[in-house]
Parts: structure tokens; C-alpha cells; sequence
């Protein structure tokens, strides 16, 4: 039977799925000129997301024994600092399986699944529904649908563009940066043993941050062992006391290029020049490491100044992604 006359079910994801959500996230990816291909590895690091229940918080569309579209959703572990329990959407259709109504359903069973957990989670807390509106190609200046389908429907559905993510890159080596001295600061690859302070370093650092949340450890903890971590390049500035003040954390998750996934500062300890430090010393691994280019993404309406900072250290603006929000209720 042609797949575009199977029966459509509705059911949950499992690990079994991986192979085949691996393949219609590829497709969407190609088809939507995203430039973010995944590998099952990452698949099932994303399954295995702490407090995830497959069973009820994943729906998966097939034709058949095809599948064709998927939503997972997840909460936040705490509210973020609007005092807002965050639920995140995530989720796609394959191209030729559009304008059908899947897309609409699927959105309609992760939100009601996602409101009910933030109001067993966060009793008497406001939500706040939160998803990727794909690529902007009117904003990067280029042609290409960039995740257009998804826009009307959520529009159509209440929810509106409330923040811009600038996807930066630069070449490697490129520009070459002198790795400074700061006074009482050690840079130097993050340990195991260190994986905690950094990840306190890290909630201090975006606790002033748009829609931030504190990250648990055990989400963590499997961030920074997951298949494309490169603890080898990330870089963290000690002080005296062993106090992780600032941070670059790295991964690869396309080859040859070095994700800088991760930068901040302590409050307390902004001014210095640690982030360009950081910055630097984590470049400079990657260059002789044979990287061939580094990428990051930065909040395009942070009042940081972290946009100054990666135009200084080389990096240059490539594409444009939009978050789209609606409160629950």
C-alpha cells in the first residue's frame, strides 16, 4: 500500500522509534533548509530527557507503519524568572504529509498534555507554552522556507513571536586571539569533579536572563556526557578558591564544526574580560584541533552585550530563529 493511502494512527514514541524519528527530523531539516541534522545518538540522549514519560508526554503520527509526524513535550524542573512554569513543545510533521490537520493535532494533545504537568508540577503557578519558529529567511536575507509552514499555525492558535536567537559563526583558525591573563584566574578544560560548580556557575550567570530556568543536575549531567560533548575544548575560569566564575562549554554536533554551546559569567565577576578569555583559550583549542569553524547562538535582544563580545572574538551573524509563546489557558 502507497503511504500516502495508509490508514493515520496516533500513538506514543519509544526507543524503537529512534531510527525512524532520526530519518523524518532529517527530512524536515532538508526540507525547511534548517541546517540542523540529527544522528540516533542524539535520539536517544533526547529520550532519555529526565522526568520524561514516552508513554504520555510524545505523540506519534504514522501512515501505516510509517511514521509521519511526532510532538514530545517537556517542563521545566522550576519556574523560570518571571515565576512562569515554562512547557516546552517540540514536534513536526513530514513535508508530504502537510496541510492534512496533523500538524493542529498534534499541537492540541502536547498542549493539554504539557498544561496538566505544569499544574501537577507548579500548583498555583502561571504557564507558559513555548516552541521554535523555524529558521527567518526575511530576517537572514535569504530565500528558502526556513520552517514558513509552522508560522500560521501557530499564529492561528494564539501563539506570538516573542524572542529573536541569533545563530553566529566565525572560520578556524580566523582570526587568532591572544589568549589573556587575568589576575587570580586559572583557565582550564572542566573535570568531572568540577561538573557541578559549572553548572552553579552556569545558574548564576543566566538568572538575569530572558525566560531562563535553573537547570537540575540530572539534566545536566546529561547534557555535558552526551555523544557531541567536547569537555576538551570547553574552557572555565577558577579562581583562588576554586570557584568556577566563567564558562565556555563546546560541543560538536556537526563534524568539523565547534559548538559553543554555552557562555556566562558569574554576576560578581562581570567586568573582568573573563568571557573573552574563555572565548579565546576555547577557539584556540578548537583551531589546533583541526576545527574548521565554530557556531553559537545568543539571545538577539539580550542588554548583556554578549552580541558586542562575539563580534569582537571574529563571529559574524548567519541566520535568524524565532520563539513563539502563548500562556496555557
Amino acid at each position: 500500500m502507497n503511504v500516502a493511502d495508509a490508514p493515520v494512527t496516533w500513538s506514543a514514541l519509544s526507543v524503537a522509534d529512534v531510527p525512524a524519528l532520526t530519518a523524518l527530523l532529517n527530512e524536515i531539516d532538508r526540507h525547511d533548509e534548517l541546517g540542523e541534522p540529527v544522528e540516533e545518538p542524539s535520539m536517544h540522549e533526547w529520550l532519555r530527557t529526565p522526568r520524561l514519560d514516552l508513554e504520555h508526554d510524545t505523540v506519534a503520527v504514522r501512515a501505516g507503519e510509517v511514521l509521519i509526524g511526532f510532538g514530545l513535550v517537556t517542563v521545566s524542573a522550576a519556574p523560570d524568572r518571571d515565576g512562569r512554569a515554562r512547557v516546552q513543545l517540540s514536534g513536526g510533521v513530514h513535508p508530504a504529509h502537510r496541510r492534512r490537520g496533523h500538524g493542529t493535532g498534534i499541537l492540541e494533545r502536547i498542549e493539554t498534555r504539557g498544561a496538566a504537568i505544569a499544574a501537577e508540577r507548579h500548583p498555583g503557578v502561571p504557564a507558559v507554552l513555548r516552541t521554535g519558529g523555524g529558521r527567518d529567511p526575511r530576517s537572514d536575507g535569504e530565500a528558502g522556507t526556513g520552517g514558513a509552514d509552522v508560522r500560521p499555525v501557530l499564529e492561528r492558535r494564539g501563539y506570538r513571536r516573542v524572542r529573536s536567537w541569533l545563530e553566529m559563526e566565525r572560520e578556524l583558525p580566523g582570526l587568532v586571539l591572544e589568549v589573556p591573563d587575568v589576575d587570580g584566574v586559572e583557565l582550564v578544560s572542566p573535570s568531572a569533579e568540577r561538573s557541578e560548580a559549572v553548572r552553579l556557575a552556569h545558574v548564576a550567570a543566566f538568572a538575569d536572563h530572558w525566560g531562563s530556568t535553573p537547570i537540575d543536575a540530572e539534566t545536566w549531567q546529561l547534557w555535558i556526557t552526551s555523544h557531541t560533548a567536547r569537555p576538551q575544548h570547553s574552557t572555565i575560569a577558577v579562581d583562588a578558591d576554586g570557584t568556577v566564575l566563567a564558562y565556555a562549554i563546546t560541543s560538536e554536533d556537526r563534524p568539523g564544526v565547534l559548538h559553543v554551546a554555552l557562555v556566562g559569567t558569574r554576576p560578581e565577576a562581570r567586568g573582568r574580560g573573563l568571557a573573552r578569555a574563555v572565548l579565546a583559550r576555547t577557539l584556540a583549542s578548537g583551531a589546533e584541533a583541526g576545527f574548521t569553524g565554530a557556531q553559537l547562538e545568543v539571545d538577539a535582544e539580550s542588554l548583556t552585550g554578549a552580541t558586542r563580545l562575539y563580534d569582537a572574538v571574529g563571529f559574524h551573524r548567519a541566520h535568524v530563529y524565532a520563539t513563539y509563546e502563548r500562556p496555557v489557558g
